[in-house]
């Protein structure tokens, strides 16, 4: 009787294992849409059977196994870092693409054409009062549109100034959430597949947003920390990060009221901005600073619009002043047509206006030859000018124009098509990722009729040993 109570105990045993089979697969199947979550199995374990020893055999829940693979998920974190940081390049260059119009029918192209064409018509009539009218008002309209471009890209600076705030929330918020789990797995170290698919759902937010690393510590808390090792999250602590719009120190500026750029700081704020090269934070970052940068200036650099409208400034002014304002001896000389704030390189663009002191007899069409038009002519022929005053880099002004736009357009143009292969990338990445420890329903269908089978088997085992049991008292009572 001992031997066949002992086979009803393992049999019960058997029945409570395959139960939680069952449960563990129903847990599957119901969170096969889960973010983050992987695969759990049950880990049978074989028991020893020797009748001798009263061992009866069976089997036991030797508790469940993590089809989680920290290379698939790393892997998947890291090429979602880099398509982080093309979208939000994508993005931010297109609405930068947006101020240039490369048609050339409005804007800063439009109005130096118009310009110099200006130039062109008073060559031909240089003392006509009305032909040096349309010179001043050209000037002041390509003066009104150096202006409002260079309004709309500082508005934009500050913009993303605000969008690279947002992301850095958004940081420190999934920060919150992964320190809620380091503390959870302190307090219960028990493996828990829910937090887990939490956690891993954070980490994969995390990864569109900045890069980082994690590793796993002794105690099963994750540690997050970026690039050149600043923490974010070490246990159940958070070091939150910040951002600000200011003039670069290092190295020392020199340019004299210069615009800001953007900063990440560290929670002790030492400035950490190098160290943020993925995700939509770098992104952002690289589109803020280097190529915006790059047309309106900073710290380190005039800007090439500031150029152009510094170049244009000038070559007008000189070749005006060298004249005169007519060919009768001891006519006046000329004036300067444009000014712009001296002394701040990369507030040229926004400063420049027509000399409020200049009037249609001040223009000088007189060259220092004493031709009557022609300072006129050496205006109009700065609009295909390919060398000498009135040129940069070997290109006409209105062609440098056109580069600044190309730039942007190029800038654009590459992170569209780096975005479209990562996407490809990050797509394949999840998919070797889910084929590890994803959940199959059908491989999850297949275990469900295993363990109720398995079950149903166990469940006659049970009914005829009860039976036998049940025949053996009889037969005791019967003697």
């Amino acid at each position: 009787m001992g031997t066949l109570f002992a086979a009803m105990t393992s049999a019960g045993n058997a029945l409570d294992v395959f139960q939680q089979g069952l449960a563990t697969t129903q847990n599957n199947i119901g969170n096969a849409s889960t973010a983050g979550y992987a695969s759990q199995t049950l880990n049978l374990t074989a028991q020893p059977f020797d009748t001798a020893d009263g061992l009866t055999g069976g089997v036991a829940a030797g508790g469940l196994i993590d089809s989680r693979d920290q290379y698939a998920e790393e892997s998947v974190q890291q090429q979602t870092q880099t398509l982080g940081f093309y979208t939000a390049q994508a993005q931010s260059t297109a609405t930068l693409q947006n101020f240039f119009d490369v048609t050339g029918t409005s804007g800063v192209s439009s109005a130096l054409q118009n310009l110099f064409q200006s130039f062109s018509s008073w060559s031909v009539n240089p003392n006509d009062a009305t032909a040096r009218q349309t010179v001043l008002n050209a000037a002041s309209t390509v003066a009104g549109s150096f202006n409002s471009l260079a309004s709309s890209l500082t508005q934009q600076a500050s913009t993303m100034d605000t969008q690279v705030a947002s992301t850095v929330s958004q940081i420190n918020t999934l920060e919150g959430q992964i320190q809620q789990y380091n503390q959870g797995v302190l307090e219960n170290p028990t493996p828990d597949p829910g937090a887990q698919a939490q956690l891993h759902s954070a980490l994969d937010s995390l990864s569109q947003l900045v890069n980082f690393s994690t590793v796993q510590q002794s105690d099963g808390t994750v540690s997050v920390v970026l690039g050149d090792g600043t923490p974010l999250v070490l246990g159940s602590q958070t070091f939150a990060l910040s951002s600000n719009a200011s003039v670069s120190t290092t190295p020392p500026p020199v340019n004299a009221g210069s615009p800001p750029t953007g900063h990440i700081l560290d929670s002790q704020g030492n400035d950490i901005t190098s160290e943020i090269t993925g995700g939509q934070l770098g992104g952002e970052l690289d589109v803020r600073n280097r190529v915006l940068g790059s047309v309106l200036g900073d710290s380190q650099q005039q800007g090439s619009l500031n150029q152009l409208a510094q170049s244009l400034a000038d070559t007008v002014n000189q070749i005006l002043e060298s004249g005169t304002v007519s060919s009768d001896v001891g006519a006046a000389n000329g004036t300067a047509l444009f000014t712009y704030t001296s002394g701040t390189p990369t507030n040229v663009a926004a400063s420049l206006a027509v000399n409020p002191a200049i009037t249609t007899a001040d223009l000088a069409p007189v060259d220092s030859s004493g031709n009557a038009n022609g300072n006129a002519q050496q205006l109009a022929a700065l609009s295909s000018a390919t060398s000498g005053a009135g040129t940069i880099n070997g290109q006409s002004l209105i062609e440098y124009f056109g580069s600044i736009a190309s730039v942007i357009g190029q800038e654009n143009s590459d992170a569209t098509d780096n975005e479209t292969t990562q996407q490809q990338v990050v797509a394949q990445a999840t998919s070797l990722r889910d084929q590890v420890q994803g959940v199959s329903l059908n491989a999850q269908a297949a275990d469900v009729m295993q363990f109720q089978q398995s079950y149903q088997a166990i469940a006659q085992v049970l009914n005829t040993l009860n039976t036998i049991s049940q025949s053996l008292i009889s037969m005791m009572e019967g003697e």
